[in-house]
């Protein structure tokens, strides 16, 4: 594929049609103020509008003014006058320490380590660290001092948070950001033309937006002090966590996080606290852990009465198969009998393999069976994962209210809620019918014209043609259907688990799931066997040891 070379100004052509959407279709979320701020800078000069997308890109708010250096900016100098004028940029780095904006860390933090030794040559020594530095010039209380000594301009972005909003109201989730403009520039991402919903927003009101950001925030801190297992600082996050909402969207991002703090206040052995956390959501793995938790507590009977509770109601087959291990756990402690559920035992073979090569065991078992005269795919789930987004490719990008808000999304926004087959249901019954009399009507035309394109499912780089003409070819249309209905029961979780390798030869096809030595099968993996027995869809086990290279 032939390079793209990108206009130098292409970032300025990205942010305007940011602008643009947010303007056309998002007015009424904006504040006075941001109305303002993009009215100014539509009347900025071109120069003076690319100096400020560059700052307004790049990570903080604080920069070196003589470091920024962009070849496409005539003048820059100008340019940056043009936006201190405008109140867009502000170099009174003085007053704004003063007005708390800025700490004397976040100022110095600006330079290296031997550029802050050159500047206090007299209390810094050469075995401190930038951080103890840093940490001295804080508490210096001569900040004047501190200050003057710094000889060169920096300037400081006013407003920066507004850039994170706008891309909030354009995407409609905090992933997202300029970057995706560039790569669908370059070609690397490719979208379905699919036409925008611009009667649905995600957002209704700025109190919502606010919301949003403000547990965006809340998220980033924590998963900053959850790289470094900083207890302390996710500790005094909990009481920074917003209230229940009862708008979806965001009570479902603040259970997300609520579970991930609490899992870290458990490893952390603070169980009280955790408890107290993983009772404000029933988002799995939560009710799971406060069972867990009881039961390091010896609370038994509570921990008994959680895992019933799932049983009653499971949020996923995942969560039903943990409890039925708990409840065997716990069942003498509470003095009850555990009646063990029938258990699946799958089809399985032994096999020693040679392997002088040190490859992956799922690659030296592929090798051993293409001896065997099969085809052999390694592709675990991007198999049937591939085949269900081309064969539902035209129903998945179908125009349905609030799927599509935004031009660089990989799936419609319900994709795994319960909601995308409940609107769906005629087209996607009807597709299933058709396949389970043979009509293949589709596919081969959706991988030949959407080679490339954005899609959850399909996955390009690993589904080949010759994987799909033998999956035409060899799979009975009815089992095809048969495991296409079972992705739909649950697609988050049943898109996942299904064997390593997939294999034609001239008499049919077979499923294989490789465990190599001390490798054993995870319950998801069981699921996809045991549904694969019961509709007589060929799959087994390979259990795999390699034979010793020094024997004979």
């Amino acid at each position: 594929m032939a390079t793209i070379e990108l206009e130098q100004d292409y970032y300025l052509h990205n942010f305007k049609a940011l602008l643009k959407t947010v303007e056309q279709y998002h007015a009424s979320l904006l504040t006075t103020d941001e109305k303002h701020w993009l009215q100014s800078f539509h009347q900025l000069s071109t120069d003076a509008q690319m100096l400020l997308i560059r700052l307004l890109s790049r990570k903080g708010i604080l920069f070196r003014f003589n470091k920024l250096n962009y070849g496409e900016i005539k003048d820059i100098d100008l340019a940056k006058n043009t936006l201190i004028h405008a109140h867009f940029l502000s170099q009174e780095i003085t007053v704004l320490h003063q007005q708390k904006v800025i700490s004397i860390s976040d100022i110095f933090s600006l330079y290296t380590k031997p550029e802050l030794m050159h500047l206090f040559p007299t209390f810094i020594e050469k075995t401190d660290k930038k951080a103890e530095i840093l940490l001295k010039l804080e508490s210096n209380n001569d900040s004047e001092y501190l200050l003057n000594i710094i000889s060169e301009p920096l300037v400081m972005v006013q407003q920066q948070t507004l850039l994170e909003k706008l891309l909030l109201l354009f995407f409609g989730n905090s992933h997202q950001d300029l970057s995706q403009f560039v790569l669908s520039d370059l070609g690397l991402h490719k979208f379905e033309n699919y036409r925008i919903d611009t009667s649905t927003q995600l957002f209704h009101t700025t109190e919502q937006v606010d919301q949003w950001l403000a547990l965006t925030q809340l998220s980033d801190s924590y998963w900053r002090a959850h790289e470094t297992k900083d207890y302390d600082t996710i500790s005094s996050l909990v009481p920074l966590l917003p209230k229940a909402t009862s708008w979806l969207p965001l009570e479902n991002k603040r259970q997300k996080l609520i579970n991930h703090i609490a899992r870290d206040l458990e490893r952390n052995h603070q169980y009280d606290a955790a408890l107290a956390l993983f009772r404000q959501t029933e988002r799995a793995p939560s009710r799971e852990r406060q069972a867990r938790i009881l039961m390091a507590q010896q609370q038994y009977q509570a921990a008994y009465n959680v895992v019933k509770n799932i049983q009653h109601d499971p949020k996923n087959e995942d969560e039903y198969g943990v409890s039925l291990r708990l409840e065997k756990k716990l069942a003498k402690s509470v003095n009850q009998i555990f009646t063990a559920p029938k258990t699946f035992a799958p089809k399985a073979i032994q096999l020693q393999l040679a392997n002088p090569e040190h490859q992956r065991v799922e690659h030296c078992t592929a090798r051993y069976f293409e001896s065997q005269g099969w085809t052999v795919f390694y592709l675990e789930n991007q198999f049937l994962n591939s085949l269900f987004g081309l064969a539902m490719w035209d129903i998945i990008f179908t125009p349905i209210k609030g799927s599509f808000i935004n031009p660089y999304q990989l799936a419609p926004l319900d994709m795994f809620s319960s909601e995308f087959y409940l609107k769906r249901k005629e087209l996607i019954d009807k597709r299933l019918q058709a396949i389970e009399q043979g009509h293949f009507d589709g596919w081969q035309t959706h991988f030949e014209t959407k080679q490339g394109i954005s899609n959850y499912w399909v996955h390009w780089e690993l589904f080949s043609q010759q994987a799909l003409t033998l999956a035409l070819s060899h799979i009975p249309p009815t089992q095809l259907a048969v495991m296409f209905r079972r992705l739909l029961k649950d697609l988050r979780h049943h898109r996942s688990g299904m064997p390593d390798l997939i294999m034609f030869n001239n008499t049919g096809y077979q499923w294989v799931e490789v465990k190599g030595p001390g490798d054993k099968l995870q319950d998801h993996q069981l699921r996809w066997l045991a549904f694969f027995d019961q509709h007589g869809i060929p799959a087994h086990v390979a259990y795999i040891t390699f034979a010793d290279p020094n024997e004979d």
